[in-house]
């Protein structure tokens, strides 16, 4: 299971979910996964057409600080039983 995959199912199962470094903060680096050693901006960034659109969709889900986004690479994301599709 990839990291997206265990993102969307805590959201089903939880009531706000926290992913670190989803989106690149100020310690970005080009290492793309921790257990291997392989660098590529790429990775990091979202450079990947689908990659690129899904960075973009959880920046815009975030509800917690933009403070903790740049610094931190944290994300908040609601958990799906609070989101409201109408409207």
């Amino acid at each position: 299971m990839n990291r997206r995959h265990r993102t969307l199912l805590m959201m089903a199962l939880c009531e706000q979910v926290h992913v670190y470094e989803y989106i690149p903060s100020l310690r970005q680096t080009d290492l793309c996964h921790y257990h291997e050693h392989y660098y590529d901006a790429a990775c990091t960034l979202g450079a990947y057409h689908p990659l690129l659109f899904e960075k973009s969709l959880i920046q815009r889900i975030n509800t917690g600080p933009e403070a903790d986004l740049k610094q931190k690479g944290r994300v908040t994301l609601p958990g799906l039983g609070s989101v409201n599709c109408e409207g």
